[in-house]
């Protein structure tokens, strides 16, 4: 489909991004278009004026020491070869070759698609999101960054800046969907310490386990200080599959997405 009418301009600094932002009512910017540029052609939204962000070098970067900065206008493949494991897994889960080269981590977590994988990821990393904007800087958890399904924390004028994270000691990403590389039907992304053959922490995420993605903290709670063995796996991914309160639609049932659920989070331990 052809999308409706609209008016572009690529900006050359952050600052002149934030003004235009502002001052713009129907204003949305563009970083990678891997999700915005599918629903303007599905005539699903519309804007007056797509404000292009992508050529901003003082967001695009991935800094690594004793925590990991993402700039938002880092790409998915440049996090598959990361130094950190469990970046490494979920980036390569993200969508297709051309998917990975032009889509933007900062552009997902703004975006908030409810079956995103960068979404689920940053919960189990209990990250910071770095978010600019006219009143300047402020910084929230993903907890309470993502809202809902594609509802953010992002007021008028504001853009994702960086997210901030420590690389967990162990992790995994675990996901199912219908076609390879598709969007996930559901999807476990687990971050946790293991110390002697136990849980000192852990932290579940889980796509399709609700109407956005979500931790899933009873599955937490049965791991935390326990054995990380069959038994408590086996105990956790039940606690997940019976926490879960999924979606159903024309790709999945609800009782269908609550046993892929489960089924991602006991596989998902089992990796680490």
């Amino acid at each position: 489909m052809i999308p409706p009418s609209f008016d572009y301009v690529r900006v050359s600094s952050l600052g002149e991004a934030l003004r235009i932002l502002d001052r713009e009512e129907r204003a949305v910017p563009l970083a990678g278009g891997q999700s915005l540029v599918p629903l303007l052609k599905l005539r699903a939204v519309s804007y007056r004026l797509l404000v292009d962000i992508g050529r901003l070098a003082e967001l695009r970067y991935v800094r690594y020491g004793d925590e990991v900065a993402v700039g938002a206008l880092a790409r998915h493949y440049e996090l598959e070869e990361s130094p950190c494991p469990f970046l490494r897994q979920v980036a390569s889960r993200i969508g297709d070759v051309q998917v990975r080269s032009l889509g933007t981590v900062g552009g997902s977590l703004a975006h908030a698609d409810p079956f995103g994988d960068w979404p689920a990821a940053v919960l189990a990393l209990d990250a910071v999101v770095k978010i600019v904007g006219p009143a300047g800087v402020r910084e929230l958890g993903a907890g309470e960054f993502i809202r809902g399904p594609y509802s953010t924390a992002l007021g008028r004028g504001e853009l994702v800046a960086e997210v901030r994270f420590r690389c967990p000691p162990r992790g995994a990403y675990v996901k199912f969907s219908r076609r390879h590389n598709d969007f996930a039907l559901a999807a476990a992304a687990v971050a946790a310490e293991v110390r002697d053959g136990h849980v000192v922490w852990a932290r579940v995420a889980a796509l399709g386990a609700g109407e956005a993605p979500r931790r899933l903290r009873k599955a937490e709670a049965v791991l935390a200080g326990a054995p990380l063995n069959r038994d408590t796996i086996a105990e956790a991914a039940e606690a997940a599959r019976r926490e879960a309160e999924p979606p159903g639609d024309f790709r999945a049932s609800s009782e269908y997405r609550r046993a892929l659920v489960g089924a991602a989070v006991k596989r998902a331990l089992e990796m680490l």
